[in-house]
Protein backbone atom coordinates (compact mmCIF):
# COMPACT_ATOMS: atom_id res chain seq x y z
CA UNK A 1 0.00 0.00 0.00
CA UNK A 2 3.04 2.19 0.73
CA UNK A 3 3.41 2.65 -3.59
CA UNK A 4 2.56 6.06 -4.67
CA UNK A 5 1.90 4.10 -8.05
CA UNK A 6 -1.32 2.93 -6.59
CA UNK A 7 -2.91 5.76 -6.02
CA UNK A 8 -4.59 7.72 -9.32
CA UNK A 9 -4.95 11.00 -9.74
CA UNK A 10 -8.09 13.58 -8.70
CA UNK A 11 -10.93 13.01 -10.44
CA UNK A 12 -12.24 15.82 -12.08
CA UNK A 13 -15.69 15.62 -11.51
CA UNK A 14 -16.90 16.06 -8.08
CA UNK A 15 -19.53 13.22 -7.92
CA UNK A 16 -16.35 10.75 -8.97
CA UNK A 17 -14.71 12.54 -6.02
CA UNK A 18 -17.36 11.77 -3.30
CA UNK A 19 -17.14 8.52 -4.40
CA UNK A 20 -13.38 8.07 -4.58
CA UNK A 21 -13.48 9.17 -0.40
CA UNK A 22 -16.64 6.35 0.11
CA UNK A 23 -14.32 4.05 -1.13
CA UNK A 24 -11.36 4.95 1.03
CA UNK A 25 -13.62 5.17 4.40
CA UNK A 26 -14.51 1.42 3.66
CA UNK A 27 -11.11 0.54 2.94
CA UNK A 28 -9.71 2.42 5.80
CA UNK A 29 -12.52 0.90 8.35
CA UNK A 30 -11.27 -3.12 7.15
CA UNK A 31 -7.88 -1.92 7.53
CA UNK A 32 -8.89 -0.73 10.99
CA UNK A 33 -10.39 -4.12 12.34
CA UNK A 34 -7.14 -5.83 10.77
CA UNK A 35 -4.79 -3.48 12.57
CA UNK A 36 -6.13 -3.46 15.75
CA UNK A 37 -6.34 -7.27 16.37
CA UNK A 38 -2.51 -7.51 15.78
CA UNK A 39 -0.86 -8.87 19.03
CA UNK A 40 2.31 -7.25 18.85
CA UNK A 41 1.05 -3.08 18.70
CA UNK A 42 3.07 -1.58 20.90
CA UNK A 43 2.69 2.19 22.00
CA UNK A 44 3.53 3.58 18.32
CA UNK A 45 1.70 1.34 17.00
CA UNK A 46 -1.78 2.21 19.14
CA UNK A 47 -1.45 5.98 18.56
CA UNK A 48 -0.57 5.68 14.93
CA UNK A 49 -3.97 3.55 14.90
CA UNK A 50 -5.69 5.76 17.08
CA UNK A 51 -4.80 8.71 13.84
CA UNK A 52 -6.35 6.12 11.28
CA UNK A 53 -9.36 5.73 13.08
CA UNK A 54 -9.79 9.28 14.19
CA UNK A 55 -9.71 10.25 10.11
CA UNK A 56 -11.90 7.92 9.55
CA UNK A 57 -14.37 9.83 11.72
CA UNK A 58 -13.53 13.49 10.09
CA UNK A 59 -13.80 11.93 6.61
CA UNK A 60 -17.11 10.14 7.29
CA UNK A 61 -18.10 13.85 8.34
CA UNK A 62 -16.66 15.34 5.59
CA UNK A 63 -18.85 13.15 3.59
CA UNK A 64 -22.61 14.35 5.10
CA UNK A 65 -21.02 17.91 4.66
CA UNK A 66 -19.83 17.64 1.25
CA UNK A 67 -23.20 16.04 0.07
CA UNK A 68 -25.04 19.15 2.23
CA UNK A 69 -22.35 21.36 0.60
CA UNK A 70 -21.34 23.48 3.57
CA UNK A 71 -17.88 25.20 2.25
CA UNK A 72 -17.13 26.59 5.72
CA UNK A 73 -17.58 23.39 7.33
CA UNK A 74 -15.67 21.43 4.85
CA UNK A 75 -12.93 23.56 5.09
CA UNK A 76 -12.80 23.37 8.66
CA UNK A 77 -12.79 19.49 8.21
CA UNK A 78 -9.90 19.73 5.74
CA UNK A 79 -7.70 21.48 8.16
CA UNK A 80 -8.88 18.31 11.07
CA UNK A 81 -7.68 16.27 8.68
CA UNK A 82 -4.03 17.74 8.14
CA UNK A 83 -3.82 17.63 12.03
CA UNK A 84 -4.74 14.08 12.02
CA UNK A 85 -1.95 13.62 9.23
CA UNK A 86 0.79 15.69 11.37
CA UNK A 87 0.37 13.02 14.17
CA UNK A 88 0.43 10.40 12.14
CA UNK A 89 4.08 10.73 10.86
CA UNK A 90 5.08 12.30 14.53
CA UNK A 91 4.10 9.22 16.45
CA UNK A 92 5.85 6.88 13.41
CA UNK A 93 9.21 8.49 14.21
CA UNK A 94 9.97 7.12 17.98
CA UNK A 95 8.28 5.67 21.22
CA UNK A 96 9.43 8.97 22.38
CA UNK A 97 6.94 10.73 20.55
CA UNK A 98 4.34 8.10 20.38
CA UNK A 99 4.59 8.52 24.14
CA UNK A 100 3.82 11.72 24.43
CA UNK A 101 1.43 11.47 21.96
CA UNK A 102 -0.64 9.07 24.48
CA UNK A 103 0.12 10.82 27.58
CA UNK A 104 -0.89 14.33 25.95
CA UNK A 105 -4.91 13.98 26.96
CA UNK A 106 -4.05 13.69 30.43
CA UNK A 107 -1.70 16.25 30.40
CA UNK A 108 -3.54 18.91 28.60
CA UNK A 109 -6.14 18.45 31.26
CA UNK A 110 -4.00 19.04 33.82
CA UNK A 111 -3.40 22.65 32.10
CA UNK A 112 -6.53 23.14 31.70
CA UNK A 113 -7.59 22.19 35.36
CA UNK A 114 -4.61 24.26 36.68
CA UNK A 115 -5.60 27.48 34.75
CA UNK A 116 -9.07 27.00 35.87
CA UNK A 117 -7.88 26.53 39.27
CA UNK A 118 -5.56 29.76 39.61
CA UNK A 119 -8.70 31.64 37.99
CA UNK A 120 -10.69 30.63 41.03
CA UNK A 121 -13.08 29.23 38.02
CA UNK A 122 -13.13 25.86 39.54
CA UNK A 123 -12.40 24.09 42.85
CA UNK A 124 -11.66 20.61 43.83
CA UNK A 125 -13.74 19.31 47.35
CA UNK A 126 -12.95 16.49 49.81
CA UNK A 127 -16.05 14.29 48.50
CA UNK A 128 -16.91 13.02 52.42
CA UNK A 129 -15.85 16.26 53.98
CA UNK A 130 -16.95 18.83 51.32
CA UNK A 131 -13.80 20.52 52.34
CA UNK A 132 -12.28 22.89 49.90
CA UNK A 133 -9.04 20.98 48.59
CA UNK A 134 -7.88 23.20 45.35
CA UNK A 135 -4.97 24.78 47.15
CA UNK A 136 -3.45 21.32 47.91
CA UNK A 137 -4.35 19.59 44.58
CA UNK A 138 -2.62 22.82 42.84
CA UNK A 139 0.32 21.81 44.84
CA UNK A 140 0.30 18.26 44.68
CA UNK A 141 2.87 16.44 43.03
CA UNK A 142 0.57 15.26 39.93
CA UNK A 143 0.20 18.59 39.06
CA UNK A 144 3.62 20.25 38.78
CA UNK A 145 6.18 19.49 36.24
CA UNK A 146 3.31 18.93 33.35
CA UNK A 147 5.83 18.13 30.25
CA UNK A 148 5.85 20.39 27.79
CA UNK A 149 2.52 20.44 25.36
CA UNK A 150 3.85 19.98 21.20
CA UNK A 151 2.03 22.23 19.54
CA UNK A 152 1.00 20.80 15.90
CA UNK A 153 3.41 23.37 13.90
CA UNK A 154 6.85 21.38 15.74
CA UNK A 155 4.80 17.80 14.84
CA UNK A 156 4.90 18.72 11.38
CA UNK A 157 7.89 20.00 11.13
CA UNK A 158 9.35 16.93 12.96
CA UNK A 159 7.80 14.59 10.38
CA UNK A 160 9.38 16.65 7.48
CA UNK A 161 5.66 18.10 6.50
CA UNK A 162 6.77 21.73 7.40
CA UNK A 163 5.57 23.06 4.30
CA UNK A 164 2.32 21.35 4.03
CA UNK A 165 1.30 23.09 7.09
CA UNK A 166 2.63 26.59 5.71
CA UNK A 167 0.88 26.25 2.83
CA UNK A 168 -2.36 24.42 3.57
CA UNK A 169 -2.74 24.51 6.89
CA UNK A 170 -2.30 27.98 7.49
CA UNK A 171 -5.17 29.12 4.60
CA UNK A 172 -7.69 27.12 6.26
CA UNK A 173 -7.32 28.08 9.85
CA UNK A 174 -8.74 31.38 8.53
CA UNK A 175 -11.97 29.89 8.15
CA UNK A 176 -11.37 27.72 11.36
CA UNK A 177 -10.99 30.12 13.50
CA UNK A 178 -14.04 32.52 12.03
CA UNK A 179 -11.74 35.01 10.93
CA UNK A 180 -12.36 34.68 6.90
CA UNK A 181 -15.15 37.38 6.26
CA UNK A 182 -15.74 38.05 2.50
CA UNK A 183 -12.51 35.49 1.88
CA UNK A 184 -14.95 33.72 -1.20
CA UNK A 185 -17.43 34.93 -3.45
CA UNK A 186 -20.62 32.88 -3.55
CA UNK A 187 -19.30 32.34 -7.18
CA UNK A 188 -16.29 30.06 -5.42
CA UNK A 189 -18.49 27.64 -3.65
CA UNK A 190 -18.19 24.83 -5.89
CA UNK A 191 -14.37 25.13 -6.50
CA UNK A 192 -13.82 25.58 -2.58
CA UNK A 193 -16.08 22.57 -2.44
CA UNK A 194 -14.13 20.29 -4.34
CA UNK A 195 -10.51 21.68 -3.27
CA UNK A 196 -11.60 20.99 0.24
CA UNK A 197 -12.18 17.37 -0.45
CA UNK A 198 -9.68 17.04 -2.69
CA UNK A 199 -6.94 18.08 0.12
CA UNK A 200 -8.99 15.93 2.49
CA UNK A 201 -8.66 12.78 0.32
CA UNK A 202 -5.00 13.00 -0.29
CA UNK A 203 -4.59 13.53 3.26
CA UNK A 204 -6.68 10.35 4.23
CA UNK A 205 -4.60 8.60 1.74
CA UNK A 206 -1.13 9.90 3.32
CA UNK A 207 -2.67 8.38 6.91
CA UNK A 208 -3.72 5.17 5.62
CA UNK A 209 -0.08 4.35 3.93
CA UNK A 210 1.77 6.22 6.82
CA UNK A 211 -0.27 3.10 9.24
CA UNK A 212 -0.10 0.50 6.93
CA UNK A 213 3.53 0.92 6.25
CA UNK A 214 4.73 1.04 10.20
CA UNK A 215 1.69 -1.90 10.79
CA UNK A 216 2.70 -4.24 8.34
CA UNK A 217 6.47 -3.32 7.40
CA UNK A 218 7.52 -1.45 10.22
CA UNK A 219 9.10 1.38 8.22
CA UNK A 220 8.73 5.26 8.09
CA UNK A 221 6.83 6.50 5.48
CA UNK A 222 9.03 9.05 3.62
CA UNK A 223 8.10 12.54 3.46
CA UNK A 224 8.26 12.80 -0.44
CA UNK A 225 5.84 10.16 -0.49
CA UNK A 226 3.42 12.31 1.75
CA UNK A 227 4.63 15.45 -0.43
CA UNK A 228 4.24 13.86 -4.16
CA UNK A 229 0.28 12.29 -2.77
CA UNK A 230 -0.82 15.59 -1.81
CA UNK A 231 1.22 17.30 -5.21
CA UNK A 232 3.17 19.79 -2.99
Amino acid sequence: MSSVNKYRPLPSDYQELIAALKQHIAQGERDVVDFEHRHYNGVREKAVIYCLRHALDLAKGCLAIALAELPDSLTTLSRAIFDALFWAKYVTLSIENAQEFIDSPINEMKRISRKNLTAGYAHVFDTKTNEDKSIEFQNSSMMKEIPRWVRIEDAARAGGLERVYTTLYGFDSMIAHGRAFDLLAESDIKDVLYASISAFLGALQCIEVITSDWIIHRKETPKETLTHMLGI
